[in-house]
């Protein structure tokens, strides 16, 4: 139980923070906007994140899900703050 509450609580939090950072750099809206509605969704995404955590079988299986989510959505953050910050993808 304890694995899957670590995966859960961890993981699940900095899930749900890169899926609304996604959603957020999505929007077409002024940034007060943005965050309000970054704000609104970030608890009932980690809620269910954690219900999803604890319908696995083991600790394992609940962070390996995690990961397989994370890791795409912290890669699409990576690109989008590269893209708009002026840095190039290819050095010369």
């Amino acid at each position: 139980m304890w694995p899957k509450s670590f995966a859960a609580f961890f993981g699940g939090c900095i899930l749900s923070i890169t899926l609304v950072l996604n959603i957020k750099f999505m929007m077409p809206f002024a940034i007060d906007i943005q965050l309000f509605t970054g704000m609104l969704l970030i608890f009932p995404i980690w809620t269910a994140i954690i219900v999803w955590c604890y319908s696995c079988q083991n600790g394992k299986q609940a962070w390996v899900q995690c990961g397989v989510l994370l890791a795409p959505s912290a890669v699409i953050n990576a690109l989008y703050i590269w893209v708009n910050n002026g840095v190039p993808f290819i050095y010369s």
